[in-house]
């Protein structure tokens, strides 16, 4: 895959990861899961997941967020296939947001 378009994606999915966070402090779920279905199809339209949300590209060859959201893509959908329901963008999000470094030490703590 192009460098070019793998830091394209990177900051997008950045972008939308710190929107996420923000978004979630002030509970504004509806905007979150907008934002977050945004990065989705960006991911789609660049091929690194399919429309049914499936990972195409292999995570460890992208970059740090992009890498992360695509394994929390996976995670999640691991989890939900197993119990039978339908996966989420919510449940994928939160995933992603427990995976990012700077949301377990920062954001995390301050919801206790």
């Amino acid at each position: 895959m192009e460098q070019e378009i793998m830091e394209k994606v990177e900051k997008e999915v950045e972008q939308a990861l710190f929107t996420c966070i923000d978004l979630k402090m002030e509970e504004n779920y509806l905007v979150m899961g907008q934002v977050f279905a945004k990065v989705l199809a960006q991911l789609q339209k660049h091929n690194f997941i399919s429309p049914t949300l499936k990972v195409i590209v292999t995570p460890e060859s992208c970059l740090t967020e992009t890498r992360l959201l695509l394994e929390s893509l996976q995670e999640a959908q691991r989890r939900h296939t197993s119990r039978g329901k339908l996966l989420t963008h919510r449940q994928i999000l939160n995933v992603w947001l427990r995976k990012n470094a700077h949301y377990q030490r920062e954001i995390l703590p301050g919801f206790f």
